[in-house]
């Protein structure tokens, strides 16, 4: 217990990787906890509505400038780790220049989110005036959200960086659990869905005040450009598409859900929520980056993890298939949520848990490409993937109407040929280096 205080209290230790892991994994556990808590909350509470719909959508398209905020974890981590073996002045100067770029991205993506909400909100073509109205409402009180998460993700690089693990979670902990609070009081006392954009902005200012806390002494500002400037800048770039292939998949679902009449958005957004919740439970990508970082993202042992992804996965996919229902009744059948919202969010559920095995796939792949330090090609695959599930849902949704179905068979086919097309480049790579 006194060294769990001292994790997050006493910023100056390093953390021992064991000790961090089992800290970091009960609260990242429990953080999780609270956020399906949330949902719980939401569902109960309020029911889904044309407001709950305009929230979604508005949380969808603030996470296309998120999808910039993502890429910390993986251009910030590797580089900050390799800067501070050199020598501690190199690291010094790294933190001073991504602190540096956070700051021009947030004022970028400030002035840009701004600047492009009339085009924007273009983008739930079926939304009627009122919808759209919500919709911008719920997008400007998510702004500090989006904001601030580039400090909270920046800070959170740095301190994994010198491996004081736990007080990054915490900081996703005191996000989750304020969320919580805020929602389910605010849900309570008044009754209305203006409490939900509120409280991820209100949460988000909290968690990322103490990330400001616990990394103070990184606060400094440097300009550089060299070849791992150049480097980063290119990585940033790649990533961002890659990062941006779930956010982007999910605007095109939403966008072709606003069609679909009241409560369709809600219940995609709470189908996929369900569906991901194998994937965000394990998180296996993280896991298996090291040992794929090993041995230099071999083809062997992406098999052994493509192999053990579908023995586990399939059985899930057969449970969420046929007992969506059953389990969507069971978490959220209560209160305010209605029969029509447990048959579209089961709808949901059943459709999207078809791309269970691809979201654990895609993730893996595209980090082979990185290891490899050959992002082009995955870049180019990840592009057309978003065109083919546009493509998708405008055929099965728009010209042969199968509504909520259609959008997850859009989304299940988009990951087919991304995570096909990544693995056959990733097989003839190996192929060709063998000769």
């Amino acid at each position: 217990m006194t060294k769990f205080f001292s994790a997050i209290f006493n910023v100056a230790d390093k953390e021992n990787i064991l000790d961090a892991l089992v800290r970091s994994s009960i609260i990242s556990i429990v953080a999780r906890g609270f956020g399906y808590l949330k949902h719980i909350a939401i569902a109960v509470l309020l029911g889904f509505s044309i407001q709950t719909d305009a929230f979604f959508m508005a949380l969808s398209l603030i996470g296309i400038f998120l999808i910039f905020a993502d890429v910390f974890d993986s251009i910030g981590v590797p580089n900050l780790v390799k800067a501070r073996l050199e020598n501690q002045e190199e690291f010094e100067r790294l933190t001073g220049l991504l602190f540096s770029f956070t700051l021009f991205l947030i004022f970028t993506v400030g002035f840009l989110s701004v600047v492009s909400l009339p085009f924007i909100l273009k983008i739930p073509v079926g939304f009627k005036a009122k919808a759209v109205t919500y919709t911008k409402l719920s997008y400007f009180l998510l702004m500090p959200y989006l904001l601030l998460s580039f400090l909270f993700h920046h800070f959170g690089a740095i301190l994994r960086s010198v491996r004081r693990f736990t007080p990054y979670f915490i900081g996703e902990f005191i996000f989750s659990f304020v969320t919580f609070l805020f929602t389910v009081t605010g849900l309570a006392l008044f009754k209305s869905w203006i409490v939900l954009p509120i409280s991820l902005s209100l949460a988000q200012v909290v968690a990322t005040i103490y990330m400001l806390y616990v990394g103070r002494e990184f606060i400094h500002l440097s300009l550089f450009f060299n070849q791992t400037t150049k480097k980063l800048l290119k990585h940033f770039f790649f990533l961002s598409a890659l990062y941006g292939v779930f956010h982007l998949f999910v605007v095109v679902d939403r966008a072709f859900a606003s069609l679909l009449g009241e409560k369709s958005i809600s219940s995609l957004y709470y189908g996929l929520t369900i569906a991901s919740i194998p994937r965000v439970i394990l998180r296996l990508e993280h896991m298996a980056i090291t040992s794929l970082s090993e041995t230099r993202g071999s083809l062997s042992k992406l098999n052994f993890y493509v192999k053990k992804v579908l023995i586990f996965s399939i059985p899930i996919i057969f449970i969420f298939f046929f007992l969506s229902k059953i389990i969507v009744k069971l978490l959220f059948g209560y209160g305010a949520f209605s029969k029509t919202d447990v048959t579209l969010t089961a709808e949901a559920t059943k459709y999207y848990s078809l791309s269970i095995p691809l979201m654990f796939l895609w993730p893996l792949f595209y980090r082979v490409f990185q290891i490899k330090e050959n992002l082009k090609p995955v870049f180019f695959v990840a592009v057309a993937g978003v065109v083919v599930n546009a493509l998708l849902n405008y055929f099965l949704v728009v010209v042969y109407e199968l509504g909520i179905m259609g959008i997850c068979l859009g989304t299940f086919g988009a990951y087919l040929l991304i995570c096909g097309f990544s693995y056959l480049i990733l097989y003839l790579g190996d192929k060709s280096y063998e000769k």
